[in-house]
């Protein structure tokens, strides 16, 4: 299983992802996440508090980590980014949950959930789908639907796949998901 490493990087924000953004398109680094962007739970207020400024958290793997912190010792001394902290990460996982009358989005619900990303799971997971034929019909007033698909459930596994899917299950209609809360080493 691929090991993943929380950067927290001292910086502004638009100025960091810009910057990592550009060394990413030009290095051999896979990818980046950002926390703020891909829906991880952060304390913002403890961190800026214990860093004394704007802290940013980039998510990278393991095997990336030399080369980013290369990166960003090199940034040019206007940026002025300082690596506050690394964690190792290996885990996450994020709380779903959907409710939805339509037979459509049931289905892709249905597809995106028994294909997640490769490395995730669902776990604790309870769909209800219902049908009730005197709802059928269209009406002016209709107090009840001929169909509704509802469930909840936790998506678990390596950070990257559990970062994919939660972006995969918000981009359907009718789903929210929590945050994303990590596990370290």
């Amino acid at each position: 299983m691929a090991r993943y490493v929380e950067l927290v990087v001292h910086g502004g924000d638009r100025d960091l992802k810009g910057y990592l953004g550009g060394y990413l398109t030009a290095s051999g680094t896979t990818r980046l996440v950002f926390a703020d962007d891909a829906g991880f739970h952060i304390q913002h207020l403890r961190e800026r508090i214990r860093h004394h400024g704007q802290v940013q958290h980039v998510i990278v793997q393991e095997a990336d980590v030399a080369r980013v912190r290369a990166a960003l010792a090199a940034a040019e001394p206007g940026f002025r980014f300082e690596i506050k902290e690394e964690r190792p990460l290996e885990t996450a996982h994020f709380a779903f949950e959907f409710e939805t009358p339509s037979r459509k989005v049931a289905g892709q619900l249905k597809a995106l959930l028994s294909n997640l990303p490769a490395g995730a799971r669902v776990e604790h997971y309870a769909p209800e789908e219902k049908s009730t034929r005197d709802a059928e019909g269209t009406e002016l007033y209709t107090p009840e639907h001929d169909y509704s698909f509802k469930g909840r459930g936790e998506v678990l596994g390596p950070v990257f796949p559990v970062v994919d899917a939660r972006a995969a299950i918000l981009a359907i209609d009718f789903t929210r998901c929590d945050e994303i809360l990590v596990d370290g080493v």
